[in-house]
């Protein structure tokens, strides 16, 4: 028995009863609709629960959508004039403008609860399954923001930054770093955040050029994340993932340019009641889609990992 959709608005944060399927305009869900209330409750709580775990969301410009087929114009670089003269009007700047077609793909989450799971259980059966839904739907959206991410231009290391010679690490993580933080704000990009998978990350905490800034506070540890500082670029924001891949790899972007942008679609869930297997179940689709915009706004620093 099939029961009322609901999508949750990408742009606006409120719940909806869905009339159709892929077609995101109904009604607003009102306290007295019971199932339509019942069905946003599980999606708010996977939601709540995936939020923290979207790691690599932070290093995208969001593009929030309740369609699922658009191009859009993302701003990218505004150009001044150099050494006006005096009483001579200078041109006019314009910002420009990068086109970007997007079309949606969903990820989707499958929550059954057998009767005898919920009848042998002393605990909430359905709150199990959020948190397992929630990490999936993170997991998959990492995943296919790392994906992108791989399309970078690539520059090996000086060497690699976990190893040592008498007790030495063989190379200074932040020369290859600010390397490429040249490189990015040489194309006239303001270079804003690191990506590494937990291995690179790692070998870079542990270096022996690195460590004693720790210590310093040049470099932030946090439940957040990570942050660094270096001459000239005063806060980094650092991110590390799983699928940061390859875990050999050092990622270098500039978030504000933007190198990538997540296209953030509605998210929907629909719950049914199976009789005859004996199940109630919930599907939970996201709709999304990262795209890379600037090639010049993001560099892949490889061979920083043994």
């Amino acid at each position: 028995m099939i029961q009322p959709r609901v999508w949750r608005s990408a742009r606006d944060g409120r719940y909806y009863a869905q009339a159709q399927q892929q077609v995101f305009e109904a009604k607003l869900i009102a306290p007295g609709d019971v199932t339509e209330v019942e069905a946003a409750t599980v999606l708010d709580e996977v939601l709540g629960l995936a939020g923290p775990q979207y790691r690599l969301r932070q290093a995208c410009r969001p593009v929030r959508l309740d369609t699922l087929t658009v191009r859009v114009d993302v701003a990218t670089k505004l150009a001044g004039r150099e050494k006006v003269p005096p009483l001579v009007e200078a041109e006019l700047s314009s910002e420009a403008y990068t086109g970007v077609d997007l079309d949606l793909w969903k990820n989707v989450v499958h929550i059954a609860v057998s009767d005898e799971a919920v009848k042998r259980a002393a605990h909430d059966i359905i709150s199990l399954h959020a948190a397992d839904a929630a990490r999936d739907l993170a997991r998959m959206e990492n995943k296919q923001i790392a994906e992108e991410l791989a399309k970078a231009t690539e520059d090996a290391a000086a060497d690699t930054w976990d190893t040592f010679t008498d007790g030495v690490s063989d190379a200074n993580p932040f020369a290859d770093i600010q390397t490429q933080f040249e490189v990015i704000e040489g194309a006239g990009y303001p270079p804003d955040c690191v990506v590494m998978h937990p291995q690179v990350w790692s070998g870079f905490i542990t270096n022996t050029y690195v460590a004693p800034l720790v210590e310093a506070g040049i470099v932030g540890l946090g439940g957040a994340g990570a942050s660094l500082s270096l001459p000239g670029w005063p806060t980094m924001k650092v991110l590390m993932d799983h699928a940061a891949t390859p875990d050999t790899s050092c990622f270098v972007l500039s978030v504000d340019a933007p190198a990538v942008v997540l296209g953030e679609g509605p998210t929907e869930a629909a719950r049914y009641r199976d009789e005859r297997a004996g199940y109630d179940a919930y599907i939970i689709r996201q709709w999304l889609q990262p795209v890379l915009v600037l090639g010049d706004a993001l560099r892949e620093i490889t061979g920083a990992h043994s």
